[in-house]
């Protein structure tokens, strides 16, 4: 058999070269940055992890009953997927402007008003996948939910969210990671010489890179990244488990 030490080798190559790569971020953060801009980022954070959670549920409540209803009934599956493709290939920096505008005329919060631009462009990747998953529920299991009469909540608990639950969790999971992209072009809008900004870490990231801070832009990313590594794995990765342990139709 073939030594395991190559591979060893490369291994411990790869941990010194990021924990090398760490410790010059940090000693040039260090340098550069006190302990104002990491209560600022990781505050920020918090905001940002806050309006991405509040998102994907009203999402999730929104287009998972849609997507059931879709992928359930093929002949509306393939009429309605062109239209939810366009949708999800639809800009939707395109309607920052108007969010401005109508920020700006009616006095209205931008911490509440600007955060569901985070959410117009991913949203979408849960009604794909709902609708892949409700597709995929074997004739039998709506045979024995029919036999059984199964109706209403009894339905939903026992027949078709655990069918489709592993693809939700996918769909929701790619939204998710979407959202915290977009909150740095969501969070701080701008159109002319009007600029509207809600408090959170992807303005944080915005202000410091139309600063050309980058110090700055780099405890941003590092904190971003941190905040989704951790939120995926306190969150997502226990899904996924359940979803493969206990929910899988073959």
């Amino acid at each position: 058999p073939a030594s395991p030490w190559p591979d060893r080798l490369w291994l411990a190559a790869l941990l010194l070269a990021a924990a090398a790569g760490a410790w010059s971020a940090f000693d040039y953060g260090r340098q550069h940055l006190d302990a104002a801009d990491l209560r600022a980022a990781f505050g920020g954070g918090l905001a940002t992890l806050l309006r991405v959670a509040v998102l994907i549920a009203i999402a999730s409540a929104i287009w998972v009953p849609v997507g059931v209803w879709i992928g359930l009934r093929p002949r509306w599956a393939q009429r309605l997927q062109p239209v939810a493709q366009l949708l999800a290939a639809f800009p939707a920096n395109v309607l920052f402007p108007v969010a401005v505008i109508a920020i700006l005329a009616t006095g209205a919060d931008p911490d509440i008003w600007l955060s569901p631009l985070m959410v117009l462009g991913t949203q979408w990747y849960i009604l794909f996948n709902v609708i892949a998953g409700a597709s995929a529920v074997p004739t039998d299991l709506r045979e024995a939910a029919s036999v059984y009469r199964l109706r209403s909540w009894t339905w939903w608990r026992r027949a078709i969210l655990p069918a489709v639950f592993p693809y939700y969790v996918t769909g929701a999971l790619t939204a998710s990671g979407g959202s915290w992209n977009a909150s740095i072009v969501a969070e701080w809008v701008s159109w002319g010489d009007q600029h509207v900004q809600a408090y959170g870490l992807g303005s944080y990231i915005a202000r410091a890179t139309a600063a050309g801070d980058f110090p700055r832009i780099v405890l941003g990313v590092a904190v971003m990244s941190l905040f989704v590594t951790a939120f995926n794995r306190a969150l997502w990765r226990p899904l996924y488990a359940y979803a493969e342990r206990r929910l899988r139709l073959d």
